[in-house]
C-alpha cells in the first residue's frame, strides 16, 4: 500500500513541472538558422607581406628574398648575416623593387644558408605543425667563407635536432675568422671547389636561371667582403 502511494504521489509531482525551453533563456545564444544551399565563409587573414626584407621580432630578426622564379627565401639572421649582407641592423628594410636586384639579393641570401620556401604562409605552417616539412625545409646549413675567398667552411643538419644544444655559441661570432674558428670545434668540413657542394649546386641552378653565374656585376656587392667571395 505504500509504495502505490508513493508511486501515485510521484507522478502527480512530476505532471506538475513543465518543461524548460532552454533557447528562451538570456544566456543562451541561439545559432541562426541556416539553409542547407547557403555557404557562409570564414574571414581571412591578410595577405603576408612581399615587400619586407626584414622582420624583427622579439628574440631575432629573419630576412626575406624573394626570387623571380617563385617561392621566398628565408634566414633565421646573426649578427653576421646583417653584416655579410649589408642590411641595417636595427631598422626595416625592403626589398628591391627592381627584378634583377632583388634576384642579386637572392643570390648572396642562399650563401647564408636560406630556405626557400613556397610562401611565408608555407613557413608558417610547418612551425605550427599544420604542414609537413621537406626534406629541404628541414635541413640546415651553415657556412663560413674565408676573407680571402677561397673556398668554404660547411656544417651540415639534416634537421634542427641533430645540431649540438651549445651551437647557438657560433651564432655570436663576429666576422668570418672567429665564425670559422667555431665550426672547427662541431667538425666542420672545408671545401675549396664549392661548385662540388650539392645544396650550393643546387642553389646555383636556381641563380644561373635567375641572373647567372658569372653576370653579378661586383658594384653590386656593398662591403668588400661579398666582393670577395663571389666566383671570378
Amino acid at each position: 500500500m505504500a509504495s502505490t502511494a508513493l508511486a501515485s504521489l510521484w507522478e502527480q509531482t512530476i505532471g506538475r513541472i513543465r518543461p524548460i525551453d532552454v533557447d528562451s533563456l538570456p544566456f543562451v545564444r541561439q545559432r541562426p538558422a541556416v539553409s542547407k544551399g547557403r555557404t557562409i565563409s570564414c574571414p581571412r587573414d591578410p595577405p603576408d607581406s612581399v615587400t619586407d626584407r626584414t622582420e624583427f621580432g622579439q628574440t631575432g630578426c629573419l630576412i626575406y628574398g624573394y626570387p623571380s622564379s617563385g617561392g621566398v627565401l628565408n634566414k633565421e639572421a646573426d649578427v653576421l648575416d646583417m653584416i655579410f649582407l649589408s642590411l641595417p641592423r636595427s631598422t626595416i628594410s625592403y626589398r628591391s623593387n627592381d627584378t634583377n636586384e632583388e634576384d642579386q639579393f637572392c643570390r648572396l641570401l642562399l650563401r647564408t644558408g636560406a630556405t626557400l620556401w613556397p610562401s611565408k604562409q608555407a613557413r608558417f605552417e610547418a612551425d605550427i605543425g599544420a604542414r609537413y616539412r621537406a626534406k629541404e625545409e628541414k635541413k640546415i646549413m651553415v657556412y663560413a667563407w674565408p676573407p680571402d675567398g677561397k673556398g668554404v667552411w660547411v656544417l651540415r643538419y639534416e634537421s634542427e635536432r641533430q645540431m649540438p644544444r651549445d651551437f647557438g655559441r657560433a651564432r655570436m661570432a663576429m666576422d668570418m675568422e672567429e665564425k670559422i674558428e667555431m665550426m672547427k670545434q662541431y667538425n666542420a668540413t672545408f671545401v675549396e671547389d664549392v661548385s662540388q657542394i650539392e645544396e650550393l649546386r643546387d642553389a646555383y641552378t636556381i641563380v644561373e636561371m635567375l641572373v647567372g653565374l658569372r653576370e653579378l656585376p661586383l658594384d653590386t656587392c656593398r662591403t668588400a667582403e661579398v666582393a670577395q667571395i663571389l666566383p671570378h
